[in-house]
């Protein structure tokens, strides 16, 4: 792993299979303010064989500090989102990891949004837009357990679990349970107003989901 990351850049990280969303993805990031000092990084990763392995290649390609691994249909609309994220971080060497929406305590199902306490907010975008918004909070970040893989933004490297985690689900529930095993908090920060749109469609693989929710299970609730 690399010793010495660059506190003065941030690295935005993608898994790309859709240019249309990636350019609409692009333009967001290329609209947000940048601090003076900071330089801002891009990668997209292509033909990546899971999410966990291309977000493991690209951060061995980064000596970015920070880093914001963002799914492809993922638009970030808040213009100082940078500022915002190294304010919070900046203010919390303990927190490793933080995102947007997620759950307070995973339920003993693993499934997040199953929980009974989730916290954040999103504006989706499925066929139409609707506003999802969780607990609202107060403090500068809320510490939670798990959080939606859509945005992630860390300031510490830790690998991803991609020998288990070899597909395009539970791998970010899983790096929010890395992050806690080496004693790092995860978080959401406070939000005003939503951060992101995530256009994510109707789409979803229960079949495949039902299985990386087996392994996950394995991995890290069977004592």
């Amino acid at each position: 792993m690399k010793q010495h990351l660059n506190e003065n850049s941030i690295c935005f990280i993608t898994c790309v299979n859709d240019d249309t969303l990636y350019d609409l993805c692009l333009r967001h990031i290329q609209s947000l303010s940048v601090p003076p000092h900071m330089e801002v990084e891009l990668i997209d990763i292509r033909k990546a064989d899971s999410m966990a392995s291309g977000y493991q290649a690209a951060m061995h390609q980064s000596d970015a500090k920070y880093k914001v691994y963002v799914h492809q249909d993922t638009f970030i609309i808040n213009r100082s989102f940078i500022y915002d994220i190294l304010h919070v971080f900046q203010q919390n060497d303990a927190l490793g990891m933080i995102g947007v929406i997620g759950a307070e305590e995973v339920p003993q199902s693993g499934i997040w949004w199953e929980a009974s306490k989730k916290a954040g907010k999103v504006i989706e975008y499925r066929s139409t837009y609707s506003y999802l918004s969780f607990d609202e909070i107060d403090e500068t970040v809320k510490t939670v357990e798990a959080l939606d893989g859509l945005l992630l933004a860390t300031q510490y490297d830790l690998p991803w679990r991609k020998e288990i985690f070899d597909g395009w689900h539970l791998y970010d529930t899983s790096q929010c349970f890395e992050f806690r095993k080496k004693g790092y908090l995860v978080g959401i920060p406070h939000q005003k107003e939503p951060w992101v749109i995530h256009a994510c469609g109707n789409e979803f693989d229960s079949d495949q989901y039902s299985d990386y929710l087996e392994k996950f299970l394995r991995e890290y609730f069977q004592t």
